[in-house]
């Protein structure tokens, strides 16, 4: 990956939508070679996909919140936050806890309720966001001093 492949990744992660055609003009190349760059890309795997943003408070989930849960039923509990619509992402983590959730939910009260639901599985410790001071952060640095070729 070179500079050039960074720059087409950086466009994309800002607008996923934006055609090759403005890609080229943006970087100075024709729309069949940021094409083909963008396939390559997409063949190493190194876009996994392409998805819309969602907005929670739009949805009416007004309450973000990470959990952190420590069970001894691990399968159980993946199959629990897997069924629920408030748990947005799960990963399996290492230290006092073994799972770290990040739930969205419509009120303090609904959140109160679905940690209710979560106690037959073990314990948890939550943390409430506040406020979002990073979001959406691009993997991709804007000089590419580490971007490897491969």
């Amino acid at each position: 990956m070179d500079r050039i492949d960074s720059k087409i990744l950086s466009l994309l992660h800002e607008n996923a939508r934006i055609s090759a055609a403005e890609i080229g003009r943006t970087i100075a190349m024709t729309q069949p070679a940021v094409t083909e760059r963008i396939h390559k890309l997409e063949e190493k795997g190194i876009i996994a996909g392409y998805r819309a943003v969602l907005s929670p408070k739009k949805l009416g989930k007004d309450v973000t919140a990470f959990v952190q849960f420590k069970t001894s039923n691990c399968l159980d509990f993946q199959e629990f936050c897997s069924q629920s619509p408030d748990v947005i992402e799960l990963y399996r983590i290492s230290g006092e806890y073994n799972f770290l959730m990040k739930i969205t939910t419509a009120s303090m009260e609904s959140l109160t309720a679905f940690l209710d639901t979560c106690g037959p599985y073990g314990f948890s410790s939550t943390l409430i966001v506040l406020s979002e001071a990073i979001q959406n952060k691009s993997m991709i640095a804007e000089d590419g001093d580490y971007i490897q070729d491969t």
